[in-house]
């Protein structure tokens, strides 16, 4: 069975803010299912995501927002 992340989980997964986890996954960048007000988040499917070399996410830079293709290490 896949684990489920909470938002706070998902973001020290990704090493981001947990308010950058919401607004992706507003924005549907970060795959995610909202149960009431809360967020929850596939682990399996998150990794998915960030091994795509082909993801794109919005990031914000000098408060404009660009397109930044995501790098794997």
């Amino acid at each position: 069975m896949d684990e489920i992340l909470t938002a706070t989980e998902a973001a020290e997964l990704l090493k981001v803010h947990k308010r950058t986890v919401y607004r992706l996954a507003e924005e549907g960048v970060i795959p995610g299912n909202r149960i009431g007000h809360r967020w929850r988040f596939s682990k399996q499917n998150i990794l998915a995501m960030v091994a795509k070399p082909e993801v794109q996410a919005s990031v914000e830079v000098n408060g404009k927002s660009e397109a930044a293709a995501a790098v794997s290490d």
